[in-house]
């Protein structure tokens, strides 16, 4: 296996560049996949990409946040990603549970360090993989 690499699919379409010959190929890919070993077709160089089907990109957001959940309880997490629709960020280890956090909760925030980046805006959660949070402006 060579290596990895991010490629943007844009209606189940993706232009692979080899990241060794960087030779081009452009490929149909099924709508529910996310992740395709491809080989290039000169060197023969075997390449882990993963699929990415957002439309507008993310953008690295590191820092603490304080989360307001439904009924009206607060908690510090580390906030990592944030795009037009949403963000995403990491709970810290056990307050999932105490939090009942479950998908389809909705939850606010407040940034001390700049108040704008989210507003007073409401957000939904769509997923929790671990620790890990990503969130759905509503």
């Amino acid at each position: 296996m060579g290596r990895t690499a991010t490629v943007q699919v844009i209606q189940n379409r993706l232009l692979f560049r080899c990241p060794a010959c960087r030779a081009r190929r452009n490929m149909a890919v099924l709508p529910n996949i996310r992740q395709k070993v491809i080989t290039c077709h000169k060197c023969q160089l075997a390449t882990k990409c993963i699929l990415n089907r957002r439309t507008k990109p993310r953008e690295p957001q590191a820092g603490k946040v304080i989360m307001v959940t439904n009924d009206q309880r607060e908690t510090e997490i580390t906030l990592h990603d944030i795009s037009p629709e949403g963000a995403g960020f990491d709970l810290p280890f056990g307050t999932q549970k105490s939090l009942k956090l479950l998908v389809g909760s909705q939850v606010r925030f407040k940034c001390a360090w700049n108040p704008r980046l989210f507003g007073s805006n409401s957000y939904e959660v769509k997923s929790i993989i671990g620790q890990r949070v990503g969130v759905k402006r509503r």
